[in-house]
């Protein structure tokens, strides 16, 4: 096997490797209950030029947790630290929200709640971070984003307490 076919095999196989990522929808809500989520403008390809969470893949540092099962609550925290740099400093504060487990992608987002509404420095990863009212999000948002919000919303009027109970400070 030529090296040129051995690097077209193995360019191949890494397609086949599963991706697994996580991220955070941050929100707050409102005087008259208007509900808000924080996303940011992504700089970089794949998703250049589109709104999304911040989010990204999880690393091995990001660990496993009691189940052996990969830490994705520690990958959105890290990803948002590296993104936005703003700091979950409990994991228990963010909230399953919504997942997609297919056999070669597996993504987590966890919501959580604001008690304001913070400027949020944009960094390496966005080109701008703003709120936006949840029946007022941007036609350039990643596929998944309107998914994630629809999410929130849909929780939020179904009178869901979860997010009652956590407040990331």
């Amino acid at each position: 096997m030529s090296i040129r076919s051995m690097h077209t095999w193995i360019k191949r196989l890494k397609h086949l490797i599963p991706y697994h990522g996580a991220g955070v929808l941050f929100w707050h809500e409102g005087e008259g209950g208007q509900l808000s989520v924080l996303l940011g403008l992504r700089t970089h390809h794949p998703q250049r030029g589109q709104w999304s969470i911040p989010a990204g893949g999880w690393e091995d540092e990001d660990a496993y947790d009691e189940n052996k099962k990969r830490n994705y609550r520690k990958t959105a925290i890290r990803e948002t630290w590296e993104e936005i740099k703003l700091m979950v400093d409990n994991q228990n504060d963010l909230a399953y929200l919504w997942g997609r487990h297919l056999p070669f992608f597996h993504f987590a987002v966890y919501a959580c709640r604001l008690s304001e509404k913070r400027n949020v420095v944009r960094y390496q990863e966005f080109s701008e971070v703003k709120w936006f009212p949840v029946d007022s999000l941007p036609d350039s948002s990643v596929g998944f984003v309107k998914s994630q919000v629809a999410a929130l919303v849909r929780q939020h009027l179904e009178g869901e307490t979860w997010y009652e109970k956590r407040v990331c400070t």
